[in-house]
């Protein structure tokens, strides 16, 4: 059994103590709030007399109300006007927002009209912008020009006017949409392009394209009439020059030969890439070597007179395989 270790008297003035000294420090407090309390109460109580006294001879009408009665009105309509008052400001920003909310909405129809007409233009230009994509991807080796932007499908007019019954997409989203399907098209016909030009590059790059010296034409590439009345054919084109001017290496490659000819004079023979084989006789002088590299446009010899001619000319010829072809295509249609 355990032992309480406080007797009950001394529970009784520990209460006693505490209520003490309470009493002591908050007393005066709670005297001056209920002091208060009650003369709230007391003047609450009080009654205020309203008097109805009519123009005419009639018993005047009193009226006995409680102070608290009408405060406790006067506090109902600050409440009410408080919340009407708010009421209404929140109605007016409503309204307002609302206002907004309209006119945002008639700028948005404005717009959407505007990206309509935008995207119907940009499709009118991108139909206008095919023919030219599919002529140069005419000039590739692919043979499938004709189905480039096939759609597939056949046209089917009762499934046609069943869509047209629904809820058919619009204009332009039909037009967004075969716009983002020819896009696609597009970039792989520009790979394709890409890939076909990089590979025309580096034929272009060793075919035989410049002017071998500065000058002018002075006989063409084939049957020549003589002065005896008889013809000769011409393998290549003169070009007349400068005495001592530059001759040039019209493609880059190799010095396949350099050699003297009773007729041709001192000739240069240079080995290109794809079957070329440029040739330029009656120079006057030499610069390279056998078996030389040689870049094009690099200076290979200067204009002279050796061999059978009469003027300062360089005779050059374009050899493919073993055929000679006229050199003036060459140089008229590849730029320098």
């Amino acid at each position: 059994m355990g032992v309480n270790p406080f007797k009950d008297s001394d529970l009784q003035d520990l209460q006693q103590y505490i209520k003490d000294t309470f009493s002591d420090n908050f007393g005066f407090l709670i005297d001056i709030i209920r002091n208060k309390w009650y003369n709230f109460l007391k003047k609450a109580k009080e009654r205020i007399t309203i008097m109805l006294i009519p123009h005419s001879e009639k018993k005047i009408i009193n009226f006995h109300v409680p102070i608290y009665i009408i405060t406790i009105i006067l506090s109902l309509i600050i409440i009410t006007v408080t919340l009407t008052s708010v009421a209404i400001v929140n109605h007016t920003s409503t309204i307002k927002d609302v206002t907004k909310l309209q006119m945002h909405g008639t700028n948005s129809k404005v717009q959407i009209s505007k990206y309509k007409k935008e995207i119907n233009r940009l499709y009118d230009i991108f139909q206008r912008f095919k023919p030219e994509i599919t002529y140069l991807y005419s000039l590739t080796n692919e043979n499938n020009v004709d189905s480039l932007w096939a759609k597939g499908g056949v046209s089917n007019p009762e499934f046609e006017n069943m869509i047209a019954d629904m809820n058919s997409p619009s204009l332009e989203e039909l037009n967004i949409k075969e716009i983002e399907h020819e896009l696609r098209t597009t970039r792989e016909i520009l790979a394709k392009i890409k890939k076909f030009l990089n590979e025309r590059k580096k034929v272009i790059e060793h075919t035989p394209s410049l002017w071998p010296s500065d000058g002018y034409i002075v006989t063409k590439f084939g049957t020549q009439s003589l002065y005896n009345c008889d013809s000769e054919f011409i393998q290549g084109i003169e070009i007349a020059g400068f005495p001592g001017a530059e001759i040039r290496a019209t493609a880059p490659g190799k010095i396949e030969n350099i050699n003297w000819d009773s007729s041709l004079g001192l000739t240069v023979t240079i080995k290109h890439k794809y079957g070329f084989t440029t040739k330029y006789s009656h120079c006057q002088r030499i610069v390279v070597n056998k078996d030389q590299e040689v870049s094009k446009g690099e200076t290979i010899g200067f204009i002279g007179k050796t061999g059978k001619t009469t003027k300062h000319i360089c005779y050059y010829q374009i050899e493919i395989g073993t055929d000679y072809v006229d050199p003036l295509p060459y140089l008229n249609k590849l730029a320098q």
